[in-house]
């Protein structure tokens, strides 16, 4: 049996689905999370939903070769709201969030607001390790040692106390010192 040579087309895919799964693979914990809602809806895997709309919305065909747009790329889906009128600050030890709390009871007031921060180049992302939550009005992340000359991609979740249901992902931007 011969092997058959792929085409330039199956090698673009090919080149998409492992630029896709590498930018996704430190996330991978919290989209277990994110994403478990859907996937149990859909009968899926949380980590196959988010590679698959990666793979659709996130992927841009440059000269060199695929790249991931980090500003389309959801790492939770669900069906809580998120925040209203979020504003990022960088510090250098820290990144601070702060957004409208006024009209909290409306949507959860006890929902725990997580923001990721993803370092690309070294393939590293935190979450807040305190829980703040949505009537608090503010975020605090302090950066790890070692860290705090880097940029970071930020994107902003929202969850129920349980941890069972979140909403879906925002991306904030990219904050650099």
């Amino acid at each position: 049996m011969t092997k058959k040579t792929p085409t330039p087309a199956q090698l673009r895919v090919r080149e998409a689905f492992k630029i896709g799964r590498a930018f996704l693979a430190p996330l991978h914990g919290l989209i277990k999370k994110g994403f478990a809602e859907t996937a149990k809806r859909k009968k899926s895997l949380p980590a196959g939903l988010a590679l698959g709309y990666t793979l659709r919305t996130a992927i841009r065909q440059e000269t060199e070769g695929p790249v991931v747009d980090p500003a389309l790329v959801r790492i939770s889906d669900g069906s809580i709201a998120s925040v209203n009128m979020p504003e990022l600050t960088r510090h250098v030890d820290s990144i601070e969030l702060s957004h409208d709390a006024c009209n909290a009871w409306l949507h959860g007031e006890y929902d725990h607001v997580i923001i990721c921060a993803y370092q690309l180049e070294k393939g590293y992302a935190f979450v807040n390790e305190r829980i703040w939550r949505r009537h608090e009005g503010k975020v605090i992340v302090p950066i790890p040692p070692g860290f705090e000359n880097d940029g970071f991609h930020v994107y902003l979740l929202l969850c129920n106390r349980k941890g069972t249901k979140y909403s879906r992902s925002s991306y904030l931007g990219y904050l650099t010192k």
